[in-house]
């Protein structure tokens, strides 16, 4: 990935000539500044950088992430499973303004010239991509009329959305001409049209996998036929398709801007979350140190482990615990558990003292997000094969492709042994380790479509909005609900939403009518919870569900997180150079 320049002076032509613009569809489709004389390649840099900064930046951090449970007990409003409403209105406009309008004025100005083939292509497959993450974010939004100028639009159905863009990128991935021309300031392939013939198809396999339950058809005829060719699929990690911010400082990342810039506050700071950590440490994944940083401020556990030499003599020790993440819900419980907080050893313990997101991957000036991997690919493919779509290898071999991949992305060591163990091996089941509660486990049923979705989980860090995607389509994960949200559902706890509200404000006022036949063509809310622009109205892409009552369970508060971190026995700590003290 080269480090884009360019991006620079893009992004700030468009701030200048977007920044008088309202969010009144009129207005931004009849915009008085003309873009005939800019180039494919200066406008289509800052249409990246701005979809960078919105979903992978501001989005992935305030809501994508918590909702992939990657971030735990996180502050703020999205994170407690609520929403701001001018934010939602800010989003909105930066969807529609800075991203698609501008987008769209290489496909009108261009698509007529053969000899900006291939650029309109690409152009087209970055639309269809946007408009894939709003729709899986929304539900139904603004599309075929968004763009035309008209003074309102209608909000288009997610299965119309759905077959316009799965088209469009089917055309793309055929029809790019490998000797065409090039978009020879390419923030994403660096000039390299096949690779945008990889993404084009692959994003066409992603997301027919996304709409395989509520759209099976659609799914399985755009699915089965992107894997009749795998060569035009990404293939190894040299293929990952990602964005990428720069040192300069109008191109840092979200992240370092927020968080390492400015020192921010202990309670907003993302720190890992407690399930996803768990899953980590109880398969002894290497990968779990080149994600997470270790805790400033360990805590001090007890453990049993044999004893040196020996497989059946115990002997208990204490030692510092540096990984170890947090609760969604912070230590919030739900009325009537009746538990004693004396149990619980994360008790009282301050927020800054949990493991954090590892700095030199995600908090740099120059981060980049990954859109698609060659390991999400490969569990994509695994569980498009278990689906009867086709493919050139069996389900399993694409599971453990996916394993592999992901571990060469990370350039961690270990794979062979990982895979070989129980409950990650295919075939196989593991009883894992409790959480906090003792509710749900890290443990990993035989059942192969359950296998992908966890690894999928854990190589996709950071892709928040795709693993909240999978999670709302597979209800696979090993997650509890939000047991500090907002207060808003009435309850003292709250599901993952199902969707995002559409902005009450803006759209209100100058999208009054389409956006209420939005609203009243939404299915029901998830049994419990109030219907209407909802976070928990259901969006067809979605599989129902019944959610969990959390006050008729049993729960009990247990260190599973925290014993056996580094092992069975006192060999394995030593082998660790871990400091600890026999009692």
């Amino acid at each position: 990935m080269k480090n884009n320049n360019l991006v620079i002076k893009l992004f700030l032509i468009t701030l200048l000539i977007f920044s008088s613009c309202s969010s009144d569809f009129e207005e931004i489709n009849t915009n008085e500044y003309k873009f005939n004389d800019a180039t494919p390649e200066e406008v289509f840099a800052g249409v990246v950088k701005n979809t960078l900064d919105l979903v992978g930046g501001v989005m992935n951090d305030q809501i994508f992430n918590t909702y992939a449970s990657y971030y735990g007990g996180k502050g703020g409003q999205f994170s407690r499973f609520f929403y701001q409403e001018s934010t939602l209105d800010n989003y909105w406009r930066k969807f529609y303004v800075n991203i698609l309008k501008n987008n769209q004025e290489i496909i009108d100005n261009f698509s007529d010239n053969p000899d900006y083939l291939n650029r309109t292509y690409i152009a087209k497959i970055w639309k269809s991509y946007v408009f894939s993450v709003m729709v899986s974010t929304f539900g139904p939004v603004p599309y075929e009329e968004a763009l035309s100028g008209a003074s309102s639009a209608k909000y288009d159905s997610e299965e119309l959305i759905y077959t316009s863009i799965l088209s469009e990128l089917e055309e793309a991935s055929k029809n790019i001409n490998s000797t065409g021309d090039v978009l020879s300031e390419d923030p994403i392939f660096n000039g390299d049209v096949d690779k945008w013939k990889k993404f084009a198809n692959t994003l066409r396999l992603k997301i027919a996998l996304r709409i395989s339950e509520g759209f099976p058809s659609l799914a399985q005829q755009h699915g089965s036929d992107a894997m009749t060719n795998e060569n035009n699929l990404i293939n190894s990690n040299a293929d990952n398709v990602t964005m990428k911010w720069g040192i300069a400082q109008e191109n840092w990342s979200y992240n370092y801007t927020r968080y390492m810039f400015v020192q921010a506050s202990n309670d907003v700071i993302p720190y890992v979350n407690f399930h996803f950590l768990l899953n980590l440490k109880t398969y002894s994944d290497p990968r779990l140190y080149k994600l997470i940083e270790p805790s400033t401020q360990p805590i001090l556990i007890t453990d049993q482990v044999y004893r040196s030499g020996s497989q059946t003599e115990l002997i208990t020790v204490q030692y510092e615990l540096p990984y170890f993440g947090r609760p969604l819900g912070g230590n919030g419980v739900v009325d009537g558990w009746n538990l004693n907080g004396d149990n619980n050893i994360l008790s009282g313990i301050s927020s800054d003292r949990f493991s954090r997101l590892k700095e030199e991957l995600f908090m740099t000036e120059n981060m980049s997000f990954n859109i698609i991997t060659n390991a999400e690919t490969n569990f994509i493919k695994s569980e498009a094969k278990l689906l009867g779509w086709g493919g050139s290898r069996s389900a399993e071999e694409y599971y453990y492709d996916g394993i592999d991949a992901s571990f060469e992305q990370y350039e961690v060591n270990g794979s062979a042994a990982y895979k070989e163990k129980d409950g990650i091996k295919w075939g196989t089941s593991s009883q894992g380790d409790r959480g906090l509660y003792s509710l749900v486990t890290s443990g990993i049923s035989s059942d192969s479509f359950d296998k992908i979705a966890r690894q999928r989980w854990l190589a996709s860090f950071n892709q928040g909005h795709d693993i909240w995607c999978m999670q709302k389509r597979t209800r696979r994960l090993p997650l509890i609900d939000h047991f500090n949200p907002d207060g808003s559902t009435g309850l003292d706890y709250a599901a993952l939403p199902e969707r995002m509200i559409y902005p009450p404000v803006s759209e209100s006022v100058l999208n009054g009518q389409a956006l209420q036949e939005a609203i009243s063509s939404l299915p029901n809310a998830v049994p419990g919870y109030q219907s209407g622009n909802s976070m928990y109205n259901m969006i067809k892409m979605n599989k129902p569900y019944t959610p969990i009552i959390w006050e008729t369970l049993v729960p009990e508060y247990n260190q599973d997180f925290a014993n056996h971190f580094y092992g069975d026995s006192e060999d394995d700590l030593i082998a660790a150079g871990v400091n600890y003290t026999i009692i």
